[in-house]
């Protein structure tokens, strides 16, 4: 079997976000000027890589579980992966009386890895949805997953591109699952809690859905 489609995004996001360690080296207003001239061509360049990564994946996925008829993974067009707003959000503490390099940084490293990952994932929900012999795809998470990945992932639900968009949050490393016909399901289905959850955890999810998938 292939690795987790979660660990090969892990490698391909920490040698694209090699790509943007000069810009940190400079002034604020070159800084600044830089992730709106430099980004969208990285971005498009490694949102590429990510899908074709999540293309040959599926590929060995499918082969290894020995799935019959021939089928080939669809890498979908990216559209546009929102690299202008992308620096625009990066940008804005650089901003202030005192620029704040550390939190651009941080800003555009999330959003980043997060468009890299979706990238990924939209071209297996893609292919789930076109391969006869895949029901969907589920959600699957990793150890150290966020409590909301799990409750999601955990619901134990196939899904299809026409029923639900898959959605990563920064530093999310989820990863979209095909399931296949006939056979067991990837992600095991939730076990109910003896503890239900209350009014403040149903309003932390979706404080959580808010600040996070919006």
């Amino acid at each position: 079997m292939p690795p987790p489609l979660s660990s090969v995004l892990e490698s391909l996001s920490a040698l694209a976000l090699q790509d943007l360690q000069n810009l940190w080296t400079l002034n604020p207003a070159d800084l600044e000027a830089a992730l709106f001239g430099l980004l969208p061509d990285l971005l498009d360049t490694w949102g590429e890589a990510s899908a074709a990564a999540a293309a040959d994946w599926y590929d060995e996925l499918r082969d290894a579980a020995e799935i019959a008829g021939q089928f080939t993974a669809i890498v979908e067009p990216l559209g546009d992966l929102g690299a202008y707003a992308l620096a625009g959000w990066a940008a804005e503490p650089l901003k202030t009386v005192e620029p704040d390099i550390l939190s651009a940084k941080s800003r555009l490293e999330d959003g980043f890895q997060k468009r890299l990952v979706n990238s990924a994932n939209l071209t297996v929900t893609g292919s789930a949805e076109a391969d006869p012999k895949a029901r969907g795809y589920m959600r699957r998470t990793r150890p150290g997953a966020c409590k909301f990945c799990i409750m999601v992932a955990s619901r134990g639900a196939v899904y299809t591109q026409k029923s639900a968009r898959f959605a990563c949050h920064g530093h999310c490393f989820c990863e979209a699952i095909p399931a296949w016909g006939g056979r067991a399901l990837p992600v095991k289905p939730y076990k109910k809690s003896d503890h239900p959850s209350t009014a403040e955890d149903r309003a932390r999810v979706r404080q959580w859905i808010k600040d996070n998938l919006d």
